[in-house]
């Protein structure tokens, strides 16, 4: 493989996001094909950066809290866009 071609550039590109900028490897099974997220990290992240309003969405949507926060989630990318939708938020 030559260092001049995508795969090399790929590969650099990768190395970089996961060394320094934070970025996690996932499982294709994680993978929503319907929605283009993956969920399980989605609820994490949320637990982890929210947990006290997580402990509240939980008390009020009990089991059914995954499925319903990620409707509402893909709502609002589809209607106003993923880079709206990270500097924003969402309500929920």
């Amino acid at each position: 493989m030559s260092q001049t071609d995508e795969k090399a550039f790929e590969a650099y590109a990768e190395d970089i996001l996961l060394t320094r900028g934070g970025w996690q490897l996932a499982a294709s099974a994680e993978w929503d094909i319907e929605r283009a997220l993956f969920p399980v990290r989605v609820h994490a992240f949320l637990q982890e950066t929210q947990p006290t309003l997580w402990d509240e969405m939980r008390a009020l949507h009990a089991a059914g809290l995954e499925s319903l926060l990620i409707n509402a989630l893909v709502k609002e990318l589809d209607l106003k866009g993923t880079l709206y939708v990270l500097r924003h938020g969402f309500k929920f």
